[in-house]
C-alpha cells in the first residue's frame, strides 16, 4: 500500500514537473514575466493575470486581428521620434565635439528605427499583392519559322545534293589514295622525362 502511494506521488510529481516546463517555456508566460519585471508604471503586476491578457491578445492576432500590432508599432514610432528629438537637442548641449558626435549618432539611430517601424506598420496596413512569376526558358537560339505552306516544295528540292554529283549519279571516289612522300625525314618524338627536362 505504501509503495502504491509512493508511485502515485512520483507520477504526480513528474506530471507537475512536465506542466511547469510547458508553462515556463510558453512565449506568453516568458513575455509576461518580462513585463512584470520591467513595467512598473502601475505597481507590481500579477503574473498570471498578465499571462491571461497576453494570451487573449495573441489569439486575436492569430485570428487575423492586427489592431494590437498596429497600436504597438504606432506607439513605438512615437516614442522613437521623441527619443530622436531629445537626443538631437542633447547633442547640441553635450560638452566637446566627441561627445556631441556620440549623442548625435544615437539620435540618428533612433530616427532610423522610427522610419523602419513606420515601414513595418505600412506593410501591415497595406500588404503587397502576392504575384507568382513563372519562369519560362526558350532555348532555341536560331529557330527558323516557316509560315508558308509545304505544298510548293518539290521532290527534287528534298533530295540530298551532297551524295549525288548530278541527279541519279553517285559520286565515285575511285581507288584508295597512297601515302604522301612529303616530310619523310621526320622522326617520332622521343620520350621526355618531365621533372628532368
Amino acid at each position: 500500500m505504501v509503495i502504491k502511494e509512493q508511485d502515485e506521488a512520483d507520477d504526480q510529481s513528474d506530471h507537475r514537473k512536465n506542466m511547469m516546463a510547458k508553462v515556463a517555456t510558453k512565449p506568453a508566460f516568458l513575455a509576461a514575466n518580462s513585463i512584470t519585471h520591467y513595467n512598473r508604471v502601475l505597481g507590481k503586476l500579477d503574473l498570471m493575470a498578465v499571462v491571461d491578457e497576453l494570451g487573449s491578445q495573441i489569439n486575436g492576432i492569430k485570428n487575423g486581428g492586427m489592431e494590437r500590432a498596429e497600436e504597438v508599432l504606432a506607439s513605438q514610432a512615437a516614442v522613437l521620434d521623441t527619443l530622436f528629438n531629445s537626443l538631437a537637442i542633447k547633442a547640441l548641449q553635450a560638452p566637446g565635439l566627441d561627445m556631441q558626435a556620440v549623442v548625435l549618432k544615437l539620435a540618428l539611430q533612433a530616427q532610423k528605427q522610427c522610419c523602419q517601424t513606420y515601414e513595418v506598420l505600412a506593410a501591415i496596413k497595406n500588404p503587397q499583392a502576392v504575384t507568382t512569376v513563372l519562369r519560362q526558358t526558350n532555348i532555341g537560339q536560331s529557330v527558323q519559322v516557316n509560315n508558308g505552306s509545304t505544298d510548293n516544295i518539290s521532290k527534287l528540292d528534298l533530295e540530298n545534293e551532297l551524295l549525288e554529283h548530278s541527279h541519279g549519279e553517285r559520286l565515285d571516289f575511285g581507288a584508295q589514295g597512297t601515302s604522301s612522300s612529303a616530310n619523310q625525314d621526320m622522326e617520332a618524338m622521343e620520350i621526355l622525362d618531365g621533372p628532368q627536362n
